[in-house]
């Protein structure tokens, strides 16, 4: 049964998604306004949340056979992966103002992931991650995770990418919600709104001292900065579904895969078009665009969801539905008692 909370926490991080690519497309043509500070600054919030509720869906699959795990989970994010990232790719290349190396890029995925697609990739590796270090102690797991997520936050190390280096710093999100899961899913549901508004409260003063008065750079102070963000947006999540007009945001979290995987190809159209434009665009201008473009992008791609989910196979899933289909898994006989009871 699906939790309705986790829903809508999903809904508000898959929109938070789409701004931010919406800001960093539009700031090249001067037109994020004040967005732009926003979208930087709430980087601490929206991919340590979307991690941490994909997390919390994993430890049903993590208990399954590798063989499983592969098949029914890691198949279908690589070839999604890898599928959109030639369409976003060839796509872009028939834009004014393409990237050069837009081509090469492609052919370059698997090394270097794609920056619009990479959490797809990372949340494949986060899975066989997960399944390979299973029956490892949660506290060496959770805590080497913290480690690579808080030196990798400081810019303490960099792979040079800057899609690896989110992989790295969100792991412990990932990590933790897999292994504090069942704890998380019985107490977040009974939080009120008052715990909601100090989580809240605590993240933005937190946030704020950092970003103005000390360094939010200092080891240590992303992750706890994601963490309160993760605790306020799961509350959010539970807040919004028990409010019947926001129903539409617990919609968007049942759809955030169309919604991932399409948003990118508005977003970078109308940045390309508006590209080299002499415009002088009115005061206030990019207070609407950036809301604009979000909405039209998440729009587009549940049009087409709604267009191709259910007809076409394998543009949202894998071509081949008894590849990646779930199996029931044969349980051992218990063992016979005293007397044949069982």
């Amino acid at each position: 049964m699906r939790e309705t909370w986790i829903d809508s926490a999903r809904g508000l991080a898959i929109v938070l998604v789409v701004l931010f690519h919406a800001v960093i497309n539009l700031d090249l043509v001067g037109l994020a306004g004040p967005w732009s500070r926003l979208a930087y600054t709430l980087d601490t919030f929206r991919m340590p949340l979307f991690f941490f509720l994909s997390g919390l869906l994993a430890p049903a699959l993590l208990a399954r056979p590798l063989r499983e795990v592969l098949r029914t989970r890691c198949l279908n994010l690589i070839y999604l992966y890898l599928l959109w990232c030639l369409l976003l790719g060839a796509f872009r290349a028939l834009l004014p103002h393409s990237p050069p190396d837009g081509v090469a890029a492609v052919a370059r995925v698997l090394v270097e992931p794609n920056v619009y697609l990479w959490f797809l990739y990372s949340l494949c590796l986060f899975t066989l991650v997960g399944w390979l270090t299973r029956r490892l102690p949660a506290w060496l797991v959770v805590g080497t995770a913290l480690i690579v997520s808080a030196v990798f936050a400081a810019g303490l190390v960099s792979t040079g990418d800057v899609p690896w280096d989110k992989t790295f710093r969100y792991w412990f999100f990932f990590v933790l919600a897999s292994r504090a899961a069942p704890g998380v899913r019985s107490v977040v549901p009974r939080m009120r709104p008052f715990h909601v508004a100090g989580l809240g409260v605590a993240y933005v003063v937190v946030l704020g001292f950092f970003l103005y008065v000390a360094d939010d750079r200092i080891i240590f102070v992303r992750p706890m900065l994601g963490l309160l963000a993760v605790a306020a947006g799961c509350g959010l999540g539970v807040m919004i579904a028990r409010i019947p007009a926001l129903g539409f945001v617990r919609h968007l979290g049942t759809r955030t895969l169309p919604i991932y995987v399409v948003h990118a190809f508005p977003i970078t159209a109308a940045a390309a078009l508006l590209t080299g434009r002499d415009v002088d665009w009115p005061p206030g201008a990019g207070l609407v665009a950036v809301p604009l473009l979000t909405l039209v992008a998440i729009v587009l791609a549940l049009a087409l969801d709604r267009l191709i989910t259910g007809r076409v196979r394998g543009i949202f899933d894998f071509p081949i539905p008894r590849w990646t289909a779930k199996r029931d898994l044969a349980m051992p006989p218990a063992p016979a008692g005293r007397g044949g009871e069982r």
